[in-house]
């Protein structure tokens, strides 16, 4: 039997009541996202294509202790090096994603020093987890295609204050948007 959403949903909800820490959570969580992402249809057909040409984001499953979202990257799509004030794991369901992680040394003002750290090309399967200390990164879709993936944050992105930085270490302030079907 296919792992579903379902499966995956009420697992995150057991591993989310009994565990608060953010490595032992992304540790379990983790390879429960590679199990589904080995599944696209487990996400609904609407929630994987990109509308009217543009990056999507699609609320999958919104609960307390975590969400789980659907991400769409067309060709070219890149979010700079920016935050996320809690733990994630990202799974790839179609295509890939370059992550680019980053340490980032506060310089005083606006301003950082960004020191790189990794840059990996995520293939269909992979898994990304992301935990506060190690948590900012930068994706891009390098690729031709649409690139689909699945989120997990164990806080609702929308709306929440974070921080970005652009190449030259500007500082400057991220919120996130709604998603598209919410």
């Amino acid at each position: 039997m296919a792992y579903t959403l379902d499966h995956f949903v009420a697992d995150l909800d057991r591993i989310t009541r009994a565990e608060s820490d953010a490595i032992a959570i992304t540790a379990r969580v983790a390879p429960l996202l590679a199990q589904l992402v080995e599944h696209p249809d487990a996400i609904p057909p609407e929630y994987r294509h990109s509308p009217e040409g543009r990056r999507g984001r699609f609320m999958l499953h919104r609960a307390p202790q975590f969400n789980v979202t659907s991400v769409i990257w067309r060709p070219g799509d890149r979010a700079a090096a920016h935050n996320h004030e809690t733990w994630g794991v990202i799974g790839v369901v179609d295509n890939e994603i370059e992550e680019t992680r980053y340490r980032v040394t506060e310089t005083g003002g606006e301003c950082a020093r960004l020191e790189r750290l990794s840059v990996t090309r995520h293939g269909r399967g992979a898994v990304s987890c992301l935990v506060p200390g190690n948590e900012i990164h930068a994706m891009h879709n390098r690729t031709a295609c649409d690139t689909v993936e699945i989120h997990v944050y164990g806080r609702d992105l929308a709306g929440l204050r974070r921080r970005a930085w652009s190449d030259d270490g500007m500082e400057k302030p991220l919120v996130s948007g709604k998603y598209l079907n919410c």
